[in-house]
């Protein structure tokens, strides 16, 4: 179906199945060499079954997220869009294997720019930018490195 879609009519329908979290939608408008790189992975790509994960046990966390795309700009094969994104702490987040982190009860806002490839009706690659106001409020990053630290100490 989505070969005969253009790349921005992929990335709405994409965009319309994350809002409603539905992963097997939106793993469907992604190739098998997906890769999602960003921020919250350092810059590290990571695979379409890591970001499905990821995701599962971020919609966990965060129950009430929501996403609302603000501005979309297609050329070709790349599509960039804006978000507005929040959410609120209210589970626990299993961030990694091994790490659960208990909820805050605190809400975040960022602000995302995204930006998609899209080839033969398929995602290939998503390139997140954002503000980030989840890791200062949170520090998800500080807490991962630092059980990664532990984790490696001699001794564990």
């Amino acid at each position: 179906m989505s070969k005969n879609m253009t790349p921005e009519e992929v990335v709405r329908a994409w965009s319309d199945a994350y809002v409603s979290k539905d992963l097997d939608a939106t793993s469907a408008l992604m190739s098998e060499g997906f890769i999602r790189l960003g921020d919250s992975t350092h810059w590290t790509p990571i695979n379409k079954q890591e970001w499905r994960q990821v995701m599962e046990n971020f919609f966990t966390a965060f129950p009430d997220w929501r996403w609302d795309m603000t501005t979309l700009i297609a050329s070709g094969d790349r599509v960039v869009c804006e978000f507005t994104e929040k959410g609120t702490f209210t589970s626990p987040y299993s961030i990694m294997p091994g790490l659960v982190l208990p909820p805050t009860g605190e809400s975040f806002t960022d602000y995302d720019c995204d930006c998609f490839e899209v080839k033969d009706g398929l995602i290939t690659e998503i390139r997140a930018y954002v503000t980030n106001e989840i890791d200062r409020k949170y520090h998800f990053i500080a807490k991962i490195e630092e059980f990664l630290a532990i984790d490696s100490a001699p001794g564990n």
